[in-house]
């Protein structure tokens, strides 16, 4: 994705794409790392869950 950003971005540089390319561009690279984050988040949810579930930090 970083690199799409960067490939439209150098295209607005030389005049071949528009700023709203480069701000969707943009968008979709935030999109894409807000994703990734959320998935981080849940994968530790689990675990953490999974941990408790099975008697973890208990005494």
């Amino acid at each position: 994705m970083k690199a799409t950003y960067r490939g439209t971005h150098e295209l607005m540089d030389n005049g071949k794409a528009s700023y709203l390319e480069v701000l969707t561009a943009q968008e979709s690279l935030l999109n894409a790392q807000l994703n990734e984050a959320t998935n981080m988040y849940n994968g530790a949810q689990a675990v953490i869950a999974l941990y408790i579930a099975l008697g973890g930090g208990t005494k």
